[in-house]
């Protein structure tokens, strides 16, 4: 058999790999590939206190507005009454309880095995429990919520919805 033989054979082979690589890939070109996971919406139960606080006092609009022109007159005014609302929100959604039960400014103990979420040690802590130190603020902790879930299908990213007052 001659070079030309040879030549033609390779030729062939490579010609036949092609098409089987173009079979391949159409083939598995119509496969349903699995699509790569959508990624997870967060969760918005945690802005539903904000919604309510919103809601209940406009503290989003007071935080959001340039308030730095104004005078001190009129900003006060202004927070007393959205403090008001807000207060009268939370108490309605939330039963509050401090973390510790001492009062600002007392020495209190803290013992092995604190909860770290619950108390932040600051300023020069060293060595281990139990620590002695003064309560700067008596932290808070909910007892009871009762912030309902949104109705099926709102957005619970929508803190507080566009207003439009038609004519």
């Amino acid at each position: 058999m001659g070079e030309e033989f040879w030549i033609g054979l390779a030729a062939g082979a490579a010609v036949g790999a092609v098409i089987a690589a173009v079979a391949v890939y159409l083939v598995v070109g119509k496969a349903k590939m699995p699509e790569p996971p959508k990624p997870v919406k967060p969760s918005g139960a945690p802005l539903r206190m904000l919604a309510l606080l919103q809601r209940e006092g406009r503290l989003l609009d007071f935080l959001m507005e340039d308030i730095s022109g104004a005078p001190d007159a009129q900003v006060g005014y202004g927070v007393r009454e959205m403090h008001r609302k807000c207060q009268e929100g939370i108490k309605k959604a939330l039963d509050l309880e401090t973390v510790l039960p001492n009062n600002e400014d007392e020495t209190v103990e803290i013992a092995a095995g604190f909860d770290p979420s619950a108390i932040r040690l600051t300023g020069n802590v060293a060595g281990s429990p139990p620590f002695k130190g003064r309560l700067i603020h008596p932290g808070w902790r909910v007892k009871t919520m009762r912030v309902a879930a949104p109705p099926e299908g709102a957005d619970e990213f929508v803190l507080a919805p566009a207003e439009v007052e038609m004519p």
